[in-house]
């Protein structure tokens, strides 16, 4: 039983600072192993909610470890996922695994509501605390919007707006569903100089399409290597246990709506093709979505 000495406000889920731990070398091994290694620290520790089963161990899908690798080996990453694939469980194991292991680092975790912000935050409190003594970091702060460590990481969790981290210094920037952050332009200008003073500093981006708006152009920009960006696309058929009744049952719950479910679950994007018929002349062209964007007289 642990000593409610050793625990933070009496949750002995939460290991408190200055709590010695009794290494052994085995203990040493595993810890740096982990240290070292996101992907085995989440297949053997992470845990999540699963709606049916509850508290389960995380159980990564091959482009889950693909985001890992991308924002681990990679300063800018940006990810174009279907609905419900995992991306923020995924990116809040990389942030645990982030703050564990690195000192004196600041994680900004925003969403274009504080409330989703909050959730993504839940999940890491969450997993956190699933975890064995030894591999957390006593706790400091234990709040609704922030969490901090006593090896001096921190995460903070706020709303997408232009006032949200300005002033900061951040080591991570992470956005949940960056396509739908409202006025991108001003917002990323007062958040972008957050990590831009660094040198190993990171941002994570992920989200499902929303037309050709700024997450478009920032995707579009990495597909083509031109700003920096390391991709992951996720459209629904790379998801396991995703097959084609799933499709015909998910249609059917949309009311069979084709551009809907594309937009959701197919990754849409500008090079996407689409059947029309011009106007006037009747013609059946297939062309791009960004074709279709610049005007042509189509119905």
């Amino acid at each position: 039983m642990v000593k409610r000495t050793e625990t933070y406000n009496g949750n002995e889920n939460l290991k408190r600072k200055g709590i010695q731990i009794e290494w052994t070398k085995e203990l040493i091994e595993e810890y740096i192993k982990c240290s070292r290694d996101p992907i085995h620290f989440c297949e053997n520790y992470i845990k999540i909610v699963h709606v049916d089963r509850g508290l389960i161990p995380i159980e990564l899908y091959d482009y889950q470890k693909e985001i890992i690798a991308n924002i681990t080996d990679n300063r800018r990453a940006i990810v174009c996922t279907s609905r419900q694939a995992g991306k923020t469980t995924v990116a809040a194991s990389v942030i645990l695994h982030y703050v564990l292991f690195n000192d004196h680092k600041t994680v900004a975790l925003l969403a274009n509501k504080g409330d989703a912000a909050r959730e993504i935050l839940d999940r890491i409190k969450i997993a956190y605390e699933a975890l064995p003594k030894w591999l957390q970091q006593g706790v400091v702060e234990w709040n609704k919007g922030s969490v901090e460590f006593e090896n001096g990481s921190k995460i903070i969790a706020a709303a997408t707006s232009s006032s949200a981290i300005r002033g900061k210094s951040c080591s991570f920037l992470y956005i949940d569903e960056t396509a739908f952050v409202e006025n991108w332009d001003e917002f990323f200008a007062s958040v972008f100089p957050t990590v831009s003073s660094g040198n190993t500093t990171k941002i994570l981006l992920t989200s499902t399409p929303n037309g050709l708006n700024h997450f478009y152009k920032t995707y579009s920009g990495a597909k083509e290597d031109r700003n920096g960006y390391i991709w992951t696309e996720v459209p629904w058929w790379k998801v396991p246990g995703r097959d084609e009744a799933w499709k015909k049952e998910t249609l059917a719950s949309m009311n069979y709506d084709e551009e809907k479910f594309r937009q959701e679950y197919e990754c849409v994007t500008g090079n996407t093709l689409v059947t029309v018929r011009e106007k006037g002349t009747g013609k059946i062209l297939t062309i791009t979505i960004e074709k279709l964007y610049e005007g042509l007289d189509i119905t």
